[in-house]
């Protein structure tokens, strides 16, 4: 094609060739500026219909205005030719510039951080690679990245299948297969063809690191089915192994990345291009240590060597606790060594709240390992690992704490209603015995006298938004409780000081803020530690504070607060004499599971359990009889992601889904066909914040609002008749979330605002024209009309951890009526939605402790209640609970045949983390 022209492009010469095309040097005749031409083979074009879903993607790609991603200029067809246009780069291919030894490791972390920017943009607009390989990422004169070709992996075509035996080469081309991706490079969820996502790049993305670094590809075969059968059973060999001089901080990096379980992995781009502009920064400064890794566990004899799995999850913590080191030797009593972290528990299914033994020796959890399907207290021995169960009830036992002299353990269990219990560290069964009901997360106090606990607070300590609540103290030996901290409107979980006269909790006073306060037992007034004042100072909102433990010398709060998308250990430390924040807060760990639950040993200075929960928000269905509540099968999986999928919203016909995830990195919309199962962004490149989606009854059109510049938009995208998405236009600026449509699709309703001042409204579409409807609701309220439009629900604040739902005219003329009560308002009510005959109120309450789901029913005319209201599905176990910790953070939608709303399922682990002396 040399010399020809393609459309106004003429082609000069050729640049390289690859598995679905040739790529040319042109100039475009109109700009006079050069540029790169994919000229696309026509068998890989031959498909009407991948050729579209190409093109389309193609365009989504086109988007990503980042100077890391090659820019395209055109995509068209001309004279039976199909092309693509895009941005010239003047330089080399990455595996152009190493050679058999590798990159400087500085030069490698400059380009692995443009690399990870390039591909967390990516992720963020719904776009995976698919085929990242150092063929793919250019670098040019002045050594910046531009990574090539995303989007062109989902046009490859099946390899024949004695193609797997052919020879590899160095430079490979893309295979053409249903496994999708050059193998050398390619995920193991690649190589056994199964559904990928972002993990599956940053998997590709750890093959091209350790090339970089070392020379040598991780996996190498003399054939594609010997590659394949590296990548999906062998562990590549240790980075440090093959260049010695790798700092081991890089090779963690590069091992997090090639774990085979897409679980186990860095869970997102984004967080690994901090991670290695952290290590970027420490090389050019000259601070990135060198050396081999530390052994996980120190001693093991060949005999005892990890399962890779194992190994696996061991560097997840060991990458989780990077930092601790500066926190333990601020202490005057914490001795210096290197860190030897130990993997105490190995259970498939949840083991949670660890608690220490004031010596050290011996840890305490919750578990279901029994198989039962509820949590039991365990005691394990440190030493050699072995565990015995104390509880055996059918009720949930958990939240265990360790008296002073470790004889007792004080738990929280879910029995008879809920309370705190107390047994023998060396007990037997049934011999627990209640001290206190409705407490949770109970603590002895440093002289065993005294145990204190929250009531009212369902929120767990471990993320999220404490729940509201009251603080009690009750003898260790039972009677009765004495409620504290009774100057505030409500306070939770309690945490001891070491000298047992005062208490750390988290709690709102009557006028301001709620925060961290000091609050002595004996006389004087809680001083407010301004620890929230301090994480907000920083920019850090990513979630509110929750102790652990109350350390001295000096002075120092172990918590875990939620960052982003992960939950992590904090400290901070404590004046003495005005129990103010000093200094910044201390991030002691970075790993992408929920790490929280601190527990350290007072008499062995050094050592600290933890928990490490794996959490994944997935959108489920509970078959119903829609009109009656009553369930009518099994609750089922409808979404697989391994983000967080939430605020369903489902057409009336029950044919499409809406929910916004961060499965690609960032809160998009999603919007799923229940029918055939396809699942597409409808949101890849939005900006600002994605906070509300709602689908139409007919499933034509979707509304969403972005929270821009703390400002509401609202925008509405069609739906075509093959369920592709067209141009989203936007609705209205500076107007409130959306929240419902009307049943004929015409209208939408809106609700919230600020503070001091909440509307709701329907707009509608067409003309853009809003009515303001006569209802009074609280910040962060669900809003919902009923089927035949003529009400709308929504809640109340009432009081400390109480609001209420009403019901109310949805008419512009019924300002002077008064809403009326659905709920009582002595507990926690989330969310709502109508049943199709508007007879039923479905919507989640914690009235029994747990977060469950419940409906109200109605008269169908003046919307009075009838009856109380019954239970619909119970929530009581912990490995699986409805998400949601404040009211605008959960929606359930009721279909013909379900409802369907956002189930939290939690997996974990306990860690233990110790420091060893070093000779002096």
């Amino acid at each position: 094609m040399i010399g020809q022209t393609l459309g106004h492009y003429r082609i000069e010469e050729k640049l390289g060739a690859g598995g679905i095309g040739v790529v040319y040097r042109a100039v475009d005749t109109r700009l006079g500026r050069p540029v790169a031409i994919k000229v696309l083979l026509g068998a890989a074009t031959a498909d009407a219909e991948r050729k579209g879903r190409f093109f389309q993607e193609a365009r989504a790609a086109s988007a990503l205005n980042h100077p890391n991603i090659i820019t395209i200029y055109d995509i068209g067809s001309a004279d039976g030719t199909d092309f693509i246009a895009m941005e010239f780069v003047q330089g080399k291919t990455l595996d152009g510039l190493f050679g058999r030894k590798g990159l400087p490791v500085g030069e490698a972390l400059r380009y692995a951080v443009q690399i990870a920017d390039a591909l967390a943009k990516a992720h963020a607009a719904g776009i995976v690679h698919r085929d990242l390989k150092p063929g793919n990422i250019m670098v040019n004169e002045d050594g910046q990245v531009k990574v090539l070709d995303f989007g062109l992996a989902k046009l490859t075509e099946p390899d024949p299948v004695n193609a797997m035996t052919a020879t590899l080469d160095r430079a490979p081309r893309t295979q053409e297969g249903a496994i999708v991706g050059t193998v050398a490079y390619m995920s193991p969820e690649q190589a056994e063809g199964k559904k990928v996502d972002a993990r599956s790049d940053i998997f590709s993305f750890g093959s091209v690191l350790y090339e970089m670094i070392t020379g040598h590809r991780a996996f190498d075969g003399e054939t594609k089915m010997s590659t394949l059968a590296a990548i999906l059973n062998r562990e590549p060999a240790a980075v440090s192994e093959v260049s010695a001089a790798v700092p081991r901080d890089v090779e963690k990096i590069i091992s997090r990345c090639l774990r085979k379980d897409p679980n186990r992995r860095v869970q997102t781009m984004s967080d690994l291009k901090v991670a290695l502009e952290e290590l970027r920064d420490e090389s050019d400064s000259g601070r990135l240590d060198s050396g081999r890794l530390d052994a996980v566990a120190a001693g093991a004899s060949p005999r005892s060597r990890l399962s890779a799995s194992t190994v696996a999850a061991a560097l997840t913590a060991i990458a989780a606790i990077v930092g601790i080191t500066s926190w333990l030797t601020r202490s005057s009593k914490a001795p210096a060594g290197h860190l030897k972290l130990t993997r105490l528990t190995s259970d498939s299914g949840l083991t949670t709240d660890p608690a220490l033994s004031p010596d050290g020796k011996l840890v305490a959890y919750a578990s279901d390992r029994s198989g039962e399907g509820n949590l039991d207290i365990w005691v394990q021995q440190i030493s050699d690992g072995k565990a015995r169960r104390l509880t055996r009830h059918e009720a949930d036992d958990h939240e265990p704490a360790f008296s002073p002299d470790g004889a007792s353990i004080v738990f929280r269990s879910e029995r008879e209603g809920g309370g705190v219990y107390v047994i023998s560290t060396l007990g037997n069964e049934g011999e627990e015995r209640l001290i206190g009901s409705q407490g949770r997360r109970p603590r002895f106090s440093p002289d065993g006298k005294h145990v204190v606990y929250t009531v009212g607070a369902a929120g767990s300590p471990i993320g999220g938004v404490p729940g509201m609540g009251n603080i009690f103290m009750v003898a260790a030996t039972g009677g009765p409780p004495r409620q504290l901290a009774t100057e505030f409107l409500s306070a939770a979980w309690p945490v001891w000081s070491p000298d047992a006269k005062r208490l750390l909790c988290f709690a709102r006073p009557e006028r301001g803020s709620q925060d961290w306060w000091v609050m002595p037992l004996d006389r004087g007034s809680a001083v407010k530690t301004g620890a929230i004042d301090v994480f907000r100072r920083l920019g850090m909102t990513g979630g509110f504070q929750y102790a652990g433990e109350w350390l001295t010398g000096p002075d120092r709060i172990l918590f875990s607060t939620s960052s982003g998308d992960s939950t992590n250990l904090w400290q901070f430390a404590l004046d003495p004499n005005t129990w103010q924040v000093t200094g910044a807060p201390q991030r002691l760990t970075s790993g992408t599971a929920r790490e929280g639950q601190p527990s350290a040993a007072l008499g062995r200075p050094g050592r600290l359990v933890f928990s490490s929960i794996v959490e994944n928000i997935a959108i489920w269905g509970l078959p119903i009889d829609a009109n009656q509540g009553r369930p009518a099968g099994d609750i089922k999986r409808l979404t697989e992601a391994t983000g967080n999928d939430i605020r369903p919203s489902v057409s009336a016909d029950g044919s499409k889904l809406a929910f916004i995830s961060n499965r690609s990195g960032s809160a998009q919309v999603w919007l799923k066909d229940l029918e055939s199962g396809r699942e597409i962004a409808l949101t890849a490149s939005a900006r600002g914040k994605v906070d509300a989606a709602a689908v139409s009854p007919d499933g034509s059109k979707v509304a969403y609002s972005i929270l821009e510049a703390q400002k509401y938009a609202a925008y509405l995208i069609p739906i075509g008749p093959k369920g592709l998405p067209g141009v989203a236009e936007k609705l209205c600026e500076e107007c409130p979330p959306v929240q419902d449509w009307t049943s004929d699709g015409k209208k939408l309703l809106l609700g919230g605002g600020s503070e001091d001042r909440n509307l709701a409204a329907l707009m509608d579409v067409e003309s853009r024209k809003q009515t303001e409807l006569p209802v009074s609701f609280s910040r962060g309220s669900a809003v919902r009309l009923s089927p035949d439009d003529r009400w709308v629900a929504f809640q109340k604040l009432m009081g400390p951890g109480r609001n209420q739902h009403l019901v109310a005219p949805a008419l512009p003329a019924a300002a002077g009526s008064q809403p009326i009560p659905v709920s009582d308002d002595r507990s926690w009510v989330l969310a709502s939605r109508w049943s199709l005959n508007g007879q039923l109120l479905y919507y989640l309450s914690d009235r029994d402790g747990s977060r469950c789901l419940w409906a109200q029913r109605l008269d169908a005319i003046t919307k009075q209640p009838l009856g109380p209201p019954f239970a619909v599905c119970h929530f009581h176990n912990p490995r699986r609970s409805p998400m949601g910790s404040v009211v605008n953070e959960f929606t359930v939608a009721a279909t013909r045949n379900q409802i369907v709303l956002p189930l939290n399922d939690r997996t974990g682990n306990i860690w233990m983390g110790e420091f060893e002396r070093r000779p002096q």
